[in-house]
């Protein structure tokens, strides 16, 4: 494992590297999830990425200007840069496994974030587990998560402060403290007005993982996701990993990835 900065000095980034002992076979650089669930599956995913460096595929963690160890505030970060961060990422994996596949892992937010920063080809193949589709909807999720824990925290029924008053901070140029994270207007409009899901799968080899429950289908995407032959989508009975600090693992997350890997890419040892 290797601990490192990486991207310009301006915008410096925190990276983790996990290398095969014995040369990669093929690159893969970590979208992490947002917010609180990027706390909430850190060494879950850190334990999967080592896994992932023992069967020969080097793994590049990393963190969004404004994330975790990396350069900027929470409020520095915003959609747009986080893929261009991305990008980054990709670039700096890609100069060290060299003609190797190389390609995109995300979890919730960070599906969302992998399947933007693929347009134009830029990875050779993606992986997303449970992605946020319909990123609007997410924002709005998030808000009124943090209404519920003002209420539960006030011990009342009603709040002083309503989604609402939130969107008309966000309008007026203020940003918005959302459950310890500070939301900034670029945030608000990128995320509510400015990204929509990919019309196409780029790259086409993509494997989608999600739990029975939420209920993923071919109609969750646009037409040329369902036409796209190799474009797999497969339910798994692994509880939502994402939503405490559990220890639990999520295995057949793991597993079918794995399988997916060494089958539909050929990336045998």
């Amino acid at each position: 494992m290797k601990v490192q900065y990486f991207g310009k000095p301006s915008r410096r980034l925190f990276g983790v590297l996990d290398a095969p002992p014995h040369g990669a076979r093929a690159g893969l650089v970590f979208c992490p999830p947002f917010g609180e669930e990027m706390i909430t599956t850190y060494a879950r995913l850190a334990r999967w990425s080592k896994q992932l460096a023992a069967s020969g595929i080097a793994v590049l963690r990393f963190h969004p200007f404004g994330t975790g160890e990396s350069g900027g505030s929470f409020a520095d970060f915003n959609v747009e840069g986080a893929v261009q961060d991305t990008v980054t990422a990709l670039s700096y994996l890609r100069d060290l496994v060299g003609t190797k596949p190389i390609g995109l892992f995300g979890l919730r937010f960070g599906g969302f974030l992998a399947a933007q920063t693929a347009i134009g080809g830029r990875a050779d193949f993606l992986l997303l587990w449970s992605p946020i589709v319909k990123l609007p909807q997410y924002f709005r999720e998030l808000l009124r998560i943090r209404l519920m824990a003002e209420a539960v925290h006030l011990r009342t029924e009603q709040v002083t402060y309503t989604t609402q008053d939130m969107v008309d901070d966000f309008e007026a140029g203020r940003t918005v403290d959302v459950l310890g994270y500070e939301f900034s207007p670029t945030l608000y409009h990128q995320m509510t007005k400015g990204f929509s899901w990919p019309e196409a799968p780029n790259p086409r080899n993509v494997l989608l993982l999600s739990r029975s429950s939420e209920r993923f289908s071919a109609a969750s995407f646009p037409q040329e996701w369902a036409k796209c032959e190799a474009f797999t989508m497969s339910a798994v009975t692994d509880p939502p990993f994402w939503e405490n600090f559990s220890s639990v693992f999520p295995q057949r997350f793991a597993d079918s990835s794995q399988s997916w890997f060494d089958q539909t890419l050929a990336l045998k040892r």
